[in-house]
């Protein structure tokens, strides 16, 4: 499961973001209701009530906490309604928001299920819920969640749910559930990280149902350095046969200073694939000696080398680059390749960003769980019809593209 947050300024903005899915043409395509606390769905009414609440803070500009919850396409004969508002209002307890006005939608118009939480966060007594570290609280207590709803677990979290049994904690497995009497608690993984996949990425799986060249690397690099007792020879011979050739910086004395990893037509740096995957923690799990094994590795070079058509004798800046940049000229679709790679070389310095604070500028979702499904602001407009929301017809203002409307800006 995976969130992605937003902090807003307009409850009524996002509310219609909300509704313009609800009125989607297609009747098994709209969005649906599944609770809410307040006490009409009638739109004026609706924005009645948030208003007198704003009186309370009226400084507070940023008050709006507006999430989707996002789950595989897999889990979907699963996922009933009564279950996942069950799941929305139990996130939306641990997340602080126990005495707030809240509105919990069902989406069905995207290749996953999904939910959209609408939550004032100015509570009824007049205090406001703290959005402080809102990225670590939300990755814990989605692991939970996943627990406890033998869900599909998200791997590259930071934290993961166990069971204690009489104080010892014993990680799930196999999908059991919990056992009465026993407890859930949430650690932090100690374990180094591999990159968590980006937006573009989790969208395309979804959307497929296959994961991405990266997480395919990922997968298969896993099940080879957890063995015991793994040399550098046995990372080499079972990585080639599953496909996976490498390409180590190794200078003329046979010091190897970084690695970069092929797999069909991918290419990506250790770093880049994750700290776990980088040469210097690689060598930690593996039983590598720099001279006896400098042999196995040249030849492992060589063969990378010959088989993506690379130079036998690498010039002295691409050994400095730790071989990212030998594709430029050499590999098929060599651009796309090394484009791709340097992508995700780049250093992440927003990937544990906790949400923007109230006095920040611009609305942020924090970025391992963003992107499933975003919205910009929206206008709203408030209809006089006394009608529920399922029969209110709004005008929403359309989204554009950025990049559509600086063409049309520009007159093209």
């Amino acid at each position: 499961m995976i969130a992605s947050q937003k902090i807003g300024k307009s409850f009524m903005g996002a509310l219609n973001y909300n509704m313009k899915k609800m009125n989607h043409p297609d009747a098994e395509l709209r969005a649906e209701i599944l609770a809410g606390n307040f006490s009409s769905l009638n739109i004026r009414q609706i924005n009645a009530e948030v208003e007198a609440l704003r009186q309370l803070r009226p400084n507070l500009t940023r008050y709006v906490y507006h999430t989707s919850l996002n789950f595989p396409e897999k889990e979907l004969p699963a996922l009933t309604n009564e279950k996942l508002k069950s799941i929305a209002e139990d996130y939306l307890q641990a997340m602080g928001y126990t005495n707030n006005q809240y509105l919990i939608f069902r989406h069905h118009d995207a290749g996953h299920p999904h939910l959209h939480l609408l939550v004032n966060r100015i509570s009824f007594d007049g205090s406001v819920v703290s959005d402080s570290n809102n990225y670590k609280k939300s990755e814990a207590i989605l692991r939970k969640l996943e627990y406890q709803y033998n869900l599909i677990p998200v791997e590259q979290s930071s934290f993961r749910a166990v069971e204690k049994i009489n104080g010892v904690s014993i990680e799930k497995s196999n999908g059991i559930s919990v056992e009465r009497g026993n407890t859930v608690s949430v650690e932090r993984n100690n374990s180094v990280s591999q990159r968590a996949p980006k937006k573009n990425e989790i969208e395309m799986a979804l959307r497929t149902g296959k994961p991405s060249d990266k997480m395919v690397l990922q997968a298969k690099l896993n099940q080879i350095i957890r063995k015991d007792n793994l040399s550098i020879t046995d990372l080499i011979n079972q990585g080639e046969r599953q496909g996976i050739h490498f390409l180590f910086n190794q200078a003329s004395t046979g010091r190897v200073t970084g690695i970069t990893y092929f797999h069909n037509d991918f290419k990506i740096k250790g770093q880049a694939l994750g700290n776990r995957f980088k040469w210097a923690e690689l060598i930690k799990n593996i039983n590598y000696e720099q001279t006896r094994d400098s042999e196995a590795i040249s030849r492992a070079n060589g063969r990378t080398r010959e088989r993506y058509g690379l130079s036998q004798y690498p010039s002295a800046d691409e050994r400095n680059d730790g071989g990212g940049n030998y594709a430029a000229t050499a590999l098929p679709d060599a651009g796309k390749l090394d484009e791709f790679g340097q992508n995700h070389a780049e250093h992440h310095e927003d990937a544990g960003r906790d949400i923007t604070a109230d006095e920040s500028n611009g609305d942020n979702s924090s970025k391992a769980g963003s992107g499933l499904e975003t919205d910009t602001e929206h206008t709203a407009v408030v209809s006089d019809s006394a009608a529920d929301l399922h029969d209110i017809s709004i005008q929403i203002s359309d989204d554009q593209d950025d990049a559509l409307k600086r063409r049309k800006r520009r007159g093209r």
